[in-house]
């Protein structure tokens, strides 16, 4: 039996994956229930782990990622870390099966949905977009994300109004969004961090 680790911030999901798991792939892994040296196979929940904290996942174990849905924000954990494949429930049982018999041979493999995406021009190019805005910016960005007002997002960044309106401005430029609903649904859709943020 291998020993498996699933990375989450819900148990009840973690042991719901590893029915998954188990039932796609019988009597296969062990469930361990701290991450150490003996793991041989990480599966990270994406749902809840954010790009930032996956680093302390990076022991040269083989990692998969988990995810309800694949969307083109998991392009940003697969560009950052080394990455063996992603699962998900959408996903075919037969893909599942393969990306973890692959994994535990320390090689990568992704369905045919996940390698569109990792090669989508536009995907890359919004990735790219969003790497480029500054620390300031992305801390105005999550604030937005949470519904502060400009009023309330300079005050808790000790700013005056019209510097979050200028930085605001500067994102929207960025980004290419004429509009903050229409930028937040750029940023669920192509940035796990900003997602995971909420």
């Amino acid at each position: 039996m291998k020993e498996i680790f699933i990375a989450s911030k819900n148990a009840s999901l973690s042991n719901y994956l590893y029915l998954i798991l188990d039932e796609i792939y019988p009597d296969t892994f062990s469930l361990g229930s701290e991450f150490s040296e003996s793991v041989e196979l990480i599966i990270i929940d994406s749902e809840n782990i954010s790009p930032a904290e996956m680093v302390k996942y990076q022991h040269d174990i083989p990692t998969i990622l988990f995810c309800f849905e694949l969307s083109p924000a998991l392009i940003q954990y697969t560009t950052q870390y080394d990455i063996n494949g992603i699962i998900s429930l959408s996903m075919e049982a037969s893909d599942i099966l393969k990306t973890l018999q692959v994994a535990m041979e320390k090689d990568i493999y992704y369905n045919e949905v996940m390698i569109g995406m990792l090669f989508s021009n536009k995907a890359n190019k919004m990735a790219e977009k969003i790497r480029s805005l500054t620390e300031r910016e992305n801390e105005i960005l999550i604030l937005m994300m949470k519904d502060l007002t400009n009023e309330e997002i300079a005050q808790k960044l000790n700013l005056s109004v019209r510097t979050v309106n200028a930085h605001k401005g500067n994102i929207m430029r960025k980004i290419g969004s004429k509009t903050t609903s229409g930028l937040i649904q750029i940023l669920l859709e192509y940035s796990a961090d900003f997602r995971n943020s909420l």
